[in-house]
């Protein structure tokens, strides 16, 4: 026999003999948890390696490709200016980008505007007063805005407000007629209109808009169709039993119409004028009133927060504007509102 195979049966015996004795099974035992162990702390480092290595899955709302875009070129930021934030002045000089705007009451306003507007200064003593108001165009229910609106309001001190608008009135009545005519309405005159619309010697595209008597309605269906959203009706207040406050409205009042932002739809304003600097202090802040408790009643009943969010005073040519506290108008058409309905 070779000295190698030998050497291979005297190894093979040694081999067995050991596994058959008492430490061999010691060693068995021992050596299989410890390796139950490595496994077992290496399958648990692995897993934290992969969860450190997985990034955190945020939930985002979806945004339809059209309003990313939007969002994009405004840079997402929105043209409301939030001031809660924003420390207030603690100097009578200060940024009012780092600072909340200083509020005012109307008659320092206009104050302040009188001295702009001096002689001496830029010389426009008698220069229109314009409110500028900013709205809250996002409804109750989510992703929907209320819709531009317009409205013509009869203040309580009239001025030149340098308006003009071109009117038809429609009516029965001769005496109402004529009394249109004095007062400067474009056109005056009764249910002959249908006939002459359907000729086509009057074009209702030349005038702005139309009231009419209640009773005449039915006269004017057939017009509907041309009509549109100027079809007078009683909730608008281009209808009605008697036209002469009516008249009055649209041709010594003031109209105003909301501006919406192209991408941020819950965002509008209005810039109205409610007066001139040479009336008193009264006329101008019972003006503005009025008119803040107007553009408020625009509220639709699917609205619950208020329409009017911000009310700044600013008059031409100065570029000068000052805030001013609205709630206090706006506490007034709720107390109003509720002695109605007592």
């Amino acid at each position: 026999m070779s000295l190698a195979k030998h050497s291979s049966l005297l190894g093979q015996s040694l081999v067995r003999r050991w596994v058959q004795s008492p430490a061999w099974s010691a060693c068995l035992i021992h050596t299989s948890a410890s390796l139950e162990a490595a496994r077992k702390g290496t399958r648990a480092k692995a897993e934290a390696k992969k969860k450190s290595a997985k990034k955190e899955e945020i939930k985002r709302e979806f945004i339809p490709l059209k309003k990313r875009l939007e969002m994009q070129q405004t840079g997402g930021r929105s043209p409301r200016r939030v001031e809660d934030h924003l420390p207030e002045p603690s100097d009578n000089v200060w940024f009012t980008k780092y600072y909340k705007w200083k509020v005012y009451s109307v008659c320092d306003a206009i104050a302040m505007h009188r001295e702009t507007h001096h002689p001496s200064q830029i010389g426009f003593p008698d220069a229109l007063v314009n409110a500028y108001i900013e709205l809250s165009l996002s409804a109750d229910k989510k992703n929907r805005y209320l819709d531009n609106f317009f409205n013509v309001v009869r203040l309580p001190h009239d001025f030149d407000a340098e308006q003009s608008r071109s009117l038809i009135v429609i009516s029965k009545n001769e005496e109402m007629i004529n009394y249109a005519r004095e007062a400067g309405v474009s056109l005056a005159i009764g249910p002959e209109i249908v006939k002459l619309v359907q000729t086509g010697e009057i074009s209702l595209l030349d005038y702005e808009n139309i009231i009419a008597d209640t009773e005449l309605l039915p006269d004017l269906v057939p017009l509907r169709g041309l009509m549109k959203k100027r079809f007078p009706n009683v909730k608008s207040g281009t209808a009605g039993t008697n036209l002469v406050p009516i008249i009055d409205r649209f041709m010594k009042g003031i109209d105003y119409r909301t501006v919406k932002n192209k991408y941020h739809q819950d965002f509008g304003y209005i810039i109205a004028p409610f007066g001139r600097l040479s009336m008193t202090d009264e006329q101008l802040e019972e003006n503005l009133a009025s008119l803040i408790e107007n553009v408020e009643k625009q509220r639709p009943q699917r609205k619950s927060d208020n329409l009017v969010t911000m009310v700044v005073i600013r008059s031409p040519p100065s570029v000068e504007q000052f805030k001013i506290d609205h709630s206090l108008y706006l506490q007034v058409t709720e107390k109003s509102k509720v002695a109605a309905t007592a």
